[in-house]
């Protein structure tokens, strides 16, 4: 493991039990393999971006997205 992965490793493992549950939880979702091919990902978020730009799609607040006040 390279140093600035031991590093990250050791904050996140220093993480109450909760938030490393959370966190380990965020990280399997984020290899799953939901059977789409990277370049239908890439178009999607493309599209989706293009979206946020032209104004089609608002997006949402940060309160609706982390709940509560910044």
């Amino acid at each position: 493991m390279a140093l600035p992965s031991v590093f990250l490793a050791e904050e996140v493992l220093s993480l109450p039990t909760e938030q490393r549950r959370v966190l380990a939880k965020l990280l399997l979702e984020s290899v799953a393999d939901d059977g789409r091919s990277e370049e239908e990902i890439r178009l999607m978020l493309r599209a989706r971006l293009e979206d946020l730009k032209s104004g089609r799609d608002p997006g949402m607040s940060f309160e609706q997205v982390f709940g509560g006040k910044a």
